[in-house]
């Protein structure tokens, strides 16, 4: 048999390729942080004018419910729905790294780096798909996102626009502003921050031929936190957020009339008027050690024998020396002792066994999962239990029925009207490899029947 040059094999390799991605579905993923399923099968009963949404759930299929992650914050659960995998196997087991003596400065989990699986992005570029990002948590240095923006933030000034041409694709941000308008790093900035995002994104899809899109809206987990869900401020940041979803899907069928265009959250909310300083009960039983005189440098803590990695709904407890009995009894006699309390708000203590058939991270001892009007506080004095000023949380176990997640999809060869019940967040990944028509063996799970016919266009 004659060999075939192995530069000539590139060649065809690369047609081939070429070849194939005339014949890719696009797929763009929306996540509206904090939408709850009833925002969307409830509108009506909110007051609520979002018509591209509504269309959405008319015209495409959709889940009754998404059960999200251990513990429901933003950067575990976006990290699943791109790995289909629980953040026990892909490693974003919080938003912030476990940091009981408070050095990092409050640093997040920014940085694809610590995801431990394969992404869909990577997966998407090997198909030969272009791939863009904008604003997805953990994606700092992604591998296989060709044109991407990632989340950060450190002092939400100026400067940290700099950094973020730093670390977006080289000259990207710069490009775009020129036309786009500046970007706006800050994710406090709401409606006028999603806005610049959905500007940003309609321009890698028409400028950068982008076929597989994720992109990251906070306005409305924002004003939730601030003023709770379904208040009328959080209610009118999704309404704009409706008109973005609209300019998108008309931005994508222009270029790629076929595509799949999926809506999604990462959580719920729920509203909280009362916290529990869980770091006051672990200082009191001599578990945690502060230091009287903290600087900016130096640790707000002298010694630390367990400590909770808090996540306002929920908090995992972590042992300092995972093999040490004696502190491991004394944690469990203080957090039983806590939740026999009703004034604690504790809803249940979880231990390994029930940690891990959540998915949580395999780090924690024991987990406490709060009553959805309790949040835990951050203070390390000062009084237990207290009230407060009512606001949005989520950060709870994904059992409770408030912090389950949406999830809509529609295009031409999407089932339409399908209600697909209550899914699982990890289902998410595999169905949209399947859309992308790429294999994607790590997921557990299977892909959702959600479209017409099982082959891909």
């Amino acid at each position: 048999m004659t060999q075939i040059p192995w530069k000539f094999a590139i060649l065809l390799a690369a047609f081939a390729a070429a070849a194939g991605a005339q014949q890719q579905r696009a797929v763009a993923v929306i996540s509206i942080d904090g939408m709850r399923p009833d925002h969307v099968l409830q509108a009506d009963r909110h007051g609520l004018k979002i018509p591209n949404l509504r269309r959405m759930l008319r015209d495409g299929a959709h889940a009754t419910a998404m059960r999200g992650v251990l513990p429901t914050v933003t950067y575990p659960t976006h990290t699943t729905m791109l790995t289909g995998v629980w953040p026990d196997k892909h490693g974003i087991a919080m938003n912030l790294p476990f940091d009981p003596e408070r050095r990092n400065q409050d640093g997040w989990y920014w940085y694809a780096e610590d995801i431990h699986a394969p992404t869909l992005w990577e997966a998407a570029s090997r198909a030969g798909y272009i791939v863009g990002s904008i604003s997805w948590p953990s994606s700092i240095g992604a591998p296989g996102v060709q044109f991407n923006i990632p989340e950060f933030w450190r002092a939400s000034t100026t400067e940290d626009l700099k950094l973020l041409h730093a670390i977006s694709t080289p000259g990207l941000v710069q490009e775009f502003q020129k036309t786009v308008g500046p970007y706006t790093v800050d994710l406090d900035a709401a409606e006028a921050g999603d806005w610049m995002r959905t500007r940003y994104a309609i321009a890698m899809i028409k400028l950068k031929r982008v076929r597989f899109l994720t992109l990251h809206l906070a306005a409305l987990d924002h004003v939730e936190h601030a003023t709770s869900p379904f208040s009328r401020d959080s209610l009118k940041a999704l309404e704009e957020i409706d008109r973005m979803v609209g300019q998108l899907e008309t931005a994508i069928r222009e270029v790629a009339p076929g595509a799949a265009f999926c809506v999604l959250s990462d959580h719920g909310f729920a509203q909280v008027d009362h916290a529990l300083n869980l770091n006051v009960a672990f200082v009191k039983e001599g578990l945690m050690t502060l230091n009287p005189n903290p600087t900016k440098k130096t640790s707000a803590l002298l010694e630390w024998k367990a400590a909770p990695w808090i996540a306002s709904g929920s908090a995992a407890i972590l042992l300092k020396d995972p093999k040490d009995g004696a502190v491991r009894k004394h944690v469990e006699t203080l957090l039983r002792s806590l939740a026999a309390n009703p004034q604690n708000g504790i809803e249940r203590i979880l231990d390994a066994k029930e940690i891990a058939a959540l998915g949580g991270t395999p780090e924690a001892a024991f987990w406490v999962d709060m009553k959805t009007n309790f949040a835990i506080g951050t203070a390390l004095a000062g009084p237990l239990a207290q009230a407060v000023a009512v606001r949005g949380v989520h950060g709870y176990a994904p059992t409770h029925p408030e912090l389950q997640a949406s999830f809509l999809i529609v295009g031409p060869d999407i089932r339409k009207g399908l209600d697909l019940g209550t899914i699982e967040m990890r289902n998410v990944a595999p169905t949209l490899a399947k859309l992308l028509g790429i294999p994607f063996p790590s997921a557990p799970l299977p892909a959702l029947p959600v479209l017409q016919t099982a082959a891909p266009h």
